[in-house]
């Protein structure tokens, strides 16, 4: 009796895991994130050029975790990218930098420092991951 509900137990766990695999997924980034910040914290992804630097302040990473959406897995990469870009830039900002810049992606080990495409964690139940850089203050000359 105890080894049937074990084994029932048992499967039913599998089965429920069955469907949350976790595919690391490459995403272009979206525009909207790219644009520049009117409100004075430029981002710069990649190797992206940008003014010299005239004090970097330290190196920040935020992750975040957002819930899975019905556009699918690419709409939850891109939700969860646009929450941890505004969430460094808040922190740039209370920092007195005017820009981010080496902007990274990464989730878990597998990690993007592209202009163009980032690295995100998705599964049905959401997506994760982590976005760093060196929060700097740029000269505006």
């Amino acid at each position: 009796m105890k080894t049937k509900i074990l084994l029932g137990l048992v499967a039913g766990i599998v089965i429920s895991q069955a469907g949350c695999t976790t595919k690391i997924l490459s995403v272009p980034i979206p525009a909207e994130v790219k644009t520049q910040d009117k409100q004075g914290v430029a981002m710069y992804f990649g190797d992206q050029t940008h003014a010299s630097v005239r004090k970097k302040l330290e190196t920040k990473e935020v992750r975040v975790r957002v819930p899975g959406m019905m556009e699918g897995k690419e709409a939850t990469c891109n939700a969860a990218l646009g929450k941890a870009v505004n969430d460094l830039r808040e922190y740039a900002r209370t920092r007195q930098a005017n820009a981010v810049i080496n902007v990274k992606t990464r989730f878990q080990r597998t990690e993007s420092s592209s202009a163009t495409d980032f690295t995100c964690g998705a599964s049905n139940n959401g997506s994760t991951l982590a976005v760093s850089g060196d929060i700097v203050q740029l000269d505006t000359e």
